[in-house]
């Protein structure tokens, strides 16, 4: 099995995943005498009849992946990136691979490996605590959120780790008070089923901390862990009960788990304009640029896929990637 650097390259995160995007995983490793690198994706069929032959796009699963670099002879890196490249594009052509769509890793920043081989785009950016430093909560955290933090001691807020699941109807709830709050797109809601099950995928990869106020769970967060990093992957919170500042006890929590547990950064996810401040607030570090990468591995099928939608008139976004699923 290959040692890989995140959660979000780990095989039974693309399992998990898989109905996210409507495919199946695949992996795609290359090996030569220079280097390593680690690809896994989900391969989608296209919903289009085109003849007798079936065509499929790849899209990465659900987080910050891409083709990742295991190990590389120094100064060699461009050099193992195109014999890569060459090799997987011969993976498409026996595979019949129209396209490509990937969600680089911000913090491993894999996409400067691979800027000669995709187009690469802006899709926001992401934010991280740096759990290296001595005092993270002297020195990461705003003096704001260090109140917020006090306060919700002074609340008497409790705080409960679970580590199998066992909370996961409570934590759904909240998600879906929150979901419904702010009319989250269909993409991001899970189901209880789900949450469960991959409590089982991912053993000893994720847990829950959740704050608890007089019995009651009150705000939750679901927390992603692999090699050095430790990930904010999901928070759920009931809007009644801001006041006590309950989400960022769990972050300081977090905080302390994850540098007793020797992760070198927290990380806290996208930027959304409601969640700029309060996420901005507990650390001093530069934003992190997410980017994603297109690319057409079949020029030909490709075009004769988007002219068919277009005769049909069913592009609804063209600047959608691939343009025929838009």
């Amino acid at each position: 099995m290959t040692n890989v650097p995140d959660i979000y390259f780990l095989p039974e995160w693309g399992k998990s995943y898989e109905g996210k995007d409507g495919g199946e995983l695949k992996i795609f490793e290359f090996e030569n005498n220079i280097g390593h690198v680690f690809y896994q994706f989900l391969l989608r069929p296209i919903p289009i009849e085109n003849g007798q032959t079936i065509y499929f796009d790849i899209i990465t699963p659900y987080g910050f992946s891409g083709p990742v670099i295991i190990s590389c002879e120094p100064n060699k890196r461009e050099e193992l990136v195109a014999s890569f490249n060459a090799e997987f594009q011969k993976y498409c052509e026996k595979h019949n691979i129209v396209a490509e769509y990937i969600r680089f890793n911000p913090w491993l920043n894999n996409k400067s490996d691979f800027e000669n081989v995709y187009n690469i785009k802006d899709n926001g950016s992401t934010v991280f605590i740096d759990l290296t430093v001595d005092d993270f909560f002297a020195d990461e955290f705003s003096s704001n959120s260090r109140t917020q933090v006090r306060r919700a001691r002074k609340n008497n807020v409790e705080i409960e780790y679970d580590f199998t699941g066992a909370s996961i109807q409570e934590f759904h709830r909240l998600y879906n008070i929150m979901a419904k709050r702010q009319n989250i797109n269909d993409y991001y809601l899970f189901t209880e089923e789900f949450l469960t099950d991959s409590f089982k995928r991912l053993k000893g990869k994720q847990f829950i901390i959740s704050a608890k106020h007089e019995g009651k769970y009150v705000s939750a967060s679901l927390f992603l862990h692999h090699g050095d990093y430790l990930h904010y992957h999901l928070t759920a919170n009931d809007p009644e009960y801001f006041h006590l500042a309950a989400n960022s006890l769990i972050v300081y929590e977090g905080c302390r788990w994850g540098k007793e547990n020797g992760k070198k950064e927290l990380h806290l996810g996208g930027i959304l304009e409601h969640t700029y401040r309060f996420k901005r607030g507990f650390t001093k570090r530069e934003t992190l640029e997410f980017k994603v990468g297109t690319k057409v591995r079949n020029e030909e099928i490709y075009n004769v896929l988007v002219d068919y939608k277009k005769r049909e008139n069913e592009i609804r976004d063209i600047s959608y990637f691939p343009l025929y699923r838009g």
